[in-house]
């Protein structure tokens, strides 16, 4: 079973619920939007924010899922790639208090919903091996 065939978006939903998000990384390894050279991949990086109290360590894990999905989103072809896939308008979401953080949960609801709505109309099938 792939999370990717059109029948399947529904499991996607339950998963996606289940998870609050984190079934976009499982989305990612099966799209291979992981780049081998990134600083995700860094176990140095890891170590760093461990060390530096679990605190950082979350706010990687967070940004890491963030990016993920948003690749995720832009190799289903999820309308709005010009903003959501920007490091600028996340950056700004980020620095404008409330305003900007409500936008940024908009933008995040908006990327999950459409990720569901693509692959419910067979957008991830071309990638299924």
């Amino acid at each position: 079973m792939s999370l990717l065939k059109k029948e399947n978006w529904f499991v996607h939903l339950i998963l996606s619920l289940a998870t609050l998000g984190f079934s976009n990384l499982l989305l990612g390894y099966m799209l291979e939007t992981y780049n081998k050279d990134a600083w995700y991949m860094k176990w140095q990086y890891w170590v760093g924010g461990l060390i530096c109290l679990i605190f950082p360590a979350f706010i990687m894990l967070y940004v890491f899922v963030v990016e993920t999905t948003v690749n995720v989103a832009d190799k289903l072809n999820v309308p709005g790639k010009e903003i959501y896939a920007s490091p600028y308008s996340w950056i700004l979401c980020l620095v404008v208090p409330v305003l900007g953080w409500i936008l940024l949960l908009v933008m995040l609801i908006y990327i999950n919903v459409w990720l569901l709505v693509m692959l419910s109309k067979g957008e991830g099938e071309k990638y299924v091996k």
